[in-house]
């Protein structure tokens, strides 16, 4: 007869009670200790699997278990039962081998998921953002950056109106429902330099203005950031360096709730980086853009170039806003068209 000592809990209550758990030759599994004699069919009992040495639960059918530590007892009480495949888990977790392909498939899920998933998700939660979320995210943006990054534009009222004419045409031009707004701000740490922000916001700062030879250069660099938005690529992008409030969104399917991103855009706004996937599709937009109005791409090309030389973080260390990695490439890839 096997047997093990096992505590005893009735389901009525959190006392334990000290049981000799034993079988018999009639395949009866009998408990007792101090005023307690049960026996119930080996066949009607379900035991825990073996993990480690973890302690084992017996579970009787009118709910009450028995918890022990004594492994190997129990593997003894229940091997006849014991179909196969039983104790699987246990000899996956006792092997070398298993633990290091399970380590494997484990850091291969999570990189997937981190180089397609979050992505994905991020994609899926920035097009059913409502309109009322990206606004708050975009004027809490805008107003950061007003306070710490830009500043007031000089440029002449005149020339201002001029640039904003031009900003609206071109999204009558491309068919965008969502109306665009074009701010202008004096660059200071952000050097020449435009970006896209949620709700539609397009800021150029005036070094890039004064940058610009004709007003072709802008059009072009307006028309990138035209394609950042139609993508929603900010917002991507924030997304996925939030990944704890994207997948939280995602999972409990309450977008309106993103306030944590709301609160957090500005500095993630500030660290962007957009990635080359973003600026491949943001210039792809542009070179179709141009090419419909008979613009070269060299002009896009030129201007480009021209920003590199001028971006902050060449010679003194700082780096605002430096959301277009690999501007040689694209370069390159502009003059292409």
């Amino acid at each position: 007869m096997s047997s093990l000592r096992a505590l005893y809990f009735d389901g009525r209550s959190s006392a334990g009670h000290e049981v000799t758990v034993s079988l018999d030759n009639r395949n009866l599994v009998h408990l007792r200790g101090e005023g307690i004699d049960l026996a119930w069919p080996l066949a009607g009992l379900r035991v825990s699997e073996r993990i480690g040495a973890s302690p084992r639960r017996i579970h009787f059918p009118d709910g009450a278990q028995c918890e022990t530590v004594d492994n190997d007892a129990v593997d003894a009480l229940f091997a006849a039962q014991a179909p196969a495949g039983t104790h699987l888990l246990h000899r996956w977790e006792s092997g070398l081998r298993y633990v290091l392909a399970a380590v494997v498939i484990t850091v291969a899920a999570a990189s997937g998921f981190v180089v397609w998933g979050i992505p994905a998700l991020a994609r899926q939660v920035a097009f059913a953002l409502p309109d009322a979320t990206e606004a708050v995210i975009a004027r809490d943006a805008l107003a950061a950056l007003d306070s710490f990054v830009l500043g007031p534009s000089t440029l002449p009222v005149g020339r201002q109106q001029a640039l904003r004419r031009l900003c609206e045409g071109m999204t009558a031009d491309s068919g965008n429902a969502a109306p665009l707004r074009l701010e202008l701000r004096q660059g200071k740490r952000a050097g020449a330099n435009a970006f896209a922000l949620p709700a539609g916001i397009i800021v150029m700062t005036d070094e890039l203005v004064a940058l610009a030879k004709d007003d072709r250069e802008l059009e072009a660099v307006l028309a990138h950031e035209i394609g950042h938005q139609r993508q929603r690529h900010i917002l991507r992008q924030m997304l996925q360096d939030s990944a704890t409030a994207l997948v939280i969104a995602a999972v409990i399917g309450d977008i309106a709730s993103l306030t944590s991103l709301a609160a957090a855009a500005p500095t993630l706004l500030l660290r962007a980086k957009f990635s080359r996937d973003f600026e491949r599709e943001a210039d792809d937009y542009a070179l179709a853009y141009l090419a419909k109005r008979g613009i070269p791409g060299e002009t896009f090309a030129a201007i480009l170039q021209r920003m590199e030389e001028k971006r902050p973080g060449s010679g003194d260390g700082a780096d605002y806003l430096s959301s277009h990695p690999a501007t040689r490439e694209r370069v390159m890839r502009a003059r292409k068209n």
